[in-house]
């Protein structure tokens, strides 16, 4: 039995989606190969998105970014971090080799920390990485300057994912343009609605729902002040003022974020991979509409924008346009939207596991 080891940062839930959705595929395909799944994520969220059985393994060093909030990355702090991180390299990467050491995978798939697949390189475990990006390009992007420190994080990072047997670029993704990425189509599992259901949990005369979906980061909104507009019901993940009988909390509902995704005609996010990729899957359904929060300094922003923009009726909003008259227009602006021709969305998932290395052995 082939045994596959699955490396998942817990930077948002993003990667954890994108994981999960191959895992899945090879549950599917491959129903013999043993799952392990290494992460910092909770195993409830993993659980949630499975399909089959997988050990869990609660480790990891991979914090990718420190934020100031879902859209805002705490720079300073996440410098330190690296350089901290780059201190003790070894003693981290030591600690993820006992485990490997224990249990034996056949193939160790990061998604992306570099430290998992150092360890799985000093103890010769096939390598793969699956990702639209890695942590270099964000570092390089935010904290690379002239001192020699940062430099040195970099180019351990950059030696690590270089040594990667196998590099996997689902759309949309960052580019390297190193010749050695594999370009594959987007990686997601596929929402499917329960509208009937979850409209016997919402008011009467629910017409349109909304859905706020910021990856899993606190991100406050002033929900007292939110437009109240005629039919329309929200869900979120955060306290509801207790005057507003037109929001409901998403976890006091019965049903999974991706069904909930399925079901809404309006959701607000932030670039991000996952839910991106979620959103793209049920555009043939010409539903769902798109707002999304200006991110202009993160590295994918430009690459998942246009993507979800040739798919998705989509406008770009500021924090302080979610509230009131202005949430109202925009709105209003999104709704004057049409949708565009639909595009496919190919498996990324499935074409990915046709080209894993040592697969077909199993």
């Amino acid at each position: 039995m082939m045994h596959l080891c699955f490396s998942i940062t817990a930077h948002g839930n993003g990667h954890g989606a994108i994981s999960c959705a191959v895992i899945n595929r090879l549950m599917t395909h491959y129903p013999k190969v043993k799952i392990s799944v290494m992460t910092r994520l909770s195993r409830d969220y993993i659980a949630s998105r499975l399909s089959a059985d997988f050990d869990y393994y609660p480790l990891g060093s991979d914090f990718g970014m420190l934020m100031h909030s879902a859209i805002e990355v705490d720079i300073v702090n996440s410098r330190d971090k690296y350089q901290q991180l780059y201190e003790r390299w070894q003693d981290e990467v030591d600690k993820e080799k006992q485990l490997l050491k224990k249990i034996k995978p056949d193939i160790l798939i990061s998604n992306i920390s570099p430290i998992s697949l150092d360890a799985a390189h000093q103890l010769h475990i096939k390598t793969a990485s699956v990702a639209p990006f890695n942590w270099a390009q964000i570092y390089q992007a935010y904290c690379l300057d002239g001192q020699e420190k940062s430099q040195a994080v970099f180019q351990k990072m950059q030696s690590v994912y270089q040594a990667t047997n196998q590099v996997f670029k689902p759309l949309p993704f960052v580019p390297l343009d190193d010749g050695r990425e594999i370009a594959i189509a987007s990686i997601n599992d596929q929402p499917k609605a329960d509208l009937s259901s979850l409209l016997t949990s919402l008011p009467k005369g629910t017409t349109k729902i909304g859905l706020v979906a910021l990856g899993g980061m606190p991100f406050p909104l002033d929900l007292q002040h939110w437009p109240i507009i005629d039919g329309l019901h929200w869900l979120v993940d955060q306290d509801i003022p207790s005057s507003r009988s037109d929001i409901s909390q998403i976890n006091e509902l019965s049903q999974s974020f991706l069904q909930l995704v399925a079901s809404c005609n309006f959701i607000i996010t932030k670039p991000g991979y996952g839910t991106y990729c979620e959103i793209a899957t049920i555009a043939k359904y010409k539903k769902i509409r798109v707002m999304s929060l200006l991110r202009p300094d993160w590295p994918e922003t430009p690459y998942l924008n246009r993507f979800l923009t040739e798919r998705v009726p989509f406008v770009e909003v500021a924090e302080r346009q979610l509230t009131g008259d202005a949430l109202k227009e925009v709105l209003e602006k999104l709704m004057s939207k049409d949708f565009p021709a639909t595009l496919p969305c190919e498996d990324g998932a499935m074409q990915l596991i046709e080209r894993l290395e040592g697969l077909k052995e199993s």
